[in-house]
């Protein structure tokens, strides 16, 4: 039942890593930019199983989630950043009860690191809109039950 089981979670590791690299592909990065992810991201993260992703499409900064840790990646700034997940953190904040014109956002949540600046995490998520706030929330959902494995 045991290599079952682990043959499973393979398989559905090698699924996510395949959705992963298709993403990327779709990205309107620079081509050194997709051959960084190909070659060198790809280098690192083999042979672990990824519960899931985030990419951010403008940057084409991405966040890749482990068992337990999770790796920032920067394309741009050519980082590959690993954070164990007891610092990782994630703040909650929903402006729709005190709506205030200044506010650039409804509800947001942000995913951040206690390390030192140069090397913080600060992943967020904005929804500008009410539509926006589902997918937003979703987000953050996937992100608390990774935290809370």
């Amino acid at each position: 039942m045991s290599n079952e089981n682990e043959e499973n979670e393979s398989s559905e590791g090698e699924t996510i890593v395949q959705n992963f690299l298709d993403r990327i592909s779709t990205l309107e990065l620079r081509q050194r930019q997709k051959d960084w992810y190909l070659i060198d991201v790809l280098a690192i993260i083999d042979g672990y199983a990824l519960e899931h992703f985030e990419v951010d499409e403008v940057s084409g900064d991405s966040l890749i989630f482990l068992k337990s840790s999770l790796l920032f990646c920067s394309p741009e700034l050519g980082v590959i950043r690993h954070y164990p997940r007891s610092l990782i953190h994630c703040f909650v904040e929903d402006r729709r009860v005190k709506i205030n014109e200044e506010d650039a956002f409804l509800f947001r949540g942000e995913l951040f690191s206690v390390t030192p600046e140069s090397e913080q995490l600060c992943w967020v998520r904005d929804a500008l809109e009410a539509h926006e706030i589902p997918e937003v929330q979703w987000a953050i959902g996937k992100w608390m039950k990774w935290l809370n494995q």
